[in-house]
């Protein structure tokens, strides 16, 4: 006879999938499943990790001025100002990103041969703005979140690949 107390097992030992982490991890994600919401299932994945780097932004801004209160000289002032210049950029470029859809001007669409490698990046995107937020509260080496942001940007790219059709696309 069980006593009620027993810790019961989970239901599977496998790991989620990139889909699953993305859903639990981005509020309202679908998975782009739903034709008509392509558009929202990017914004919201787009909004995510750019929420994530502008506050990631707001902590690193508040260490470069404690350093340079310290000592205005402080060769860590120049680390500061390059990761704020490349996360500035990373913003600019995942809010930038083409929408995929294929609304009214059907310019850009989602191949279905490439939703799934799409999921995969935009888990990766926000999995790395997450780390770049962590490691800008934990006051982490500057060169280390830069080394962050070229990975985060290297997804939006892979992500832009996939929305934009290789003829309509420019060359990387």
């Amino acid at each position: 006879m069980s006593s009620g107390n027993e810790i019961k097992p989970p239901i599977s030992e496998s790991p989620l999938s990139p889909l699953e982490r993305l859903q639990l991890m981005v509020p309202g994600f679908r998975g782009y499943k739903v034709k008509d919401l392509i558009r929202q299932d990017d914004f919201l994945v787009r909004k995510t990790a750019a929420s994530m780097l502008e506050e990631a932004l707001g902590f690193i801004e508040r260490a470069e001025e404690e350093v340079a209160r310290n000592n205005p000289f402080d060769p860590l002032i120049q680390q500061y100002e390059t990761v704020l210049s490349d996360l500035r950029s990373l913003i600019a470029e995942v809010w930038g990103s083409p929408t995929g859809d294929a609304g009214m001007h059907d310019r850009f669409k989602v191949f279905p041969e490439n939703l799934e490698r799409l999921v995969e990046y935009d888990l990766k995107l926000v999995d790395t703005a997450k780390a770049i937020l962590d490691s800008a509260k934990a006051r982490a080496n500057p060169q280390v979140i830069d080394s962050m942001i070229r990975d985060a940007r290297t997804y939006v790219i892979e992500r832009q690949k996939l929305l934009i059709p290789e003829k309509l696309g420019r060359k990387w």
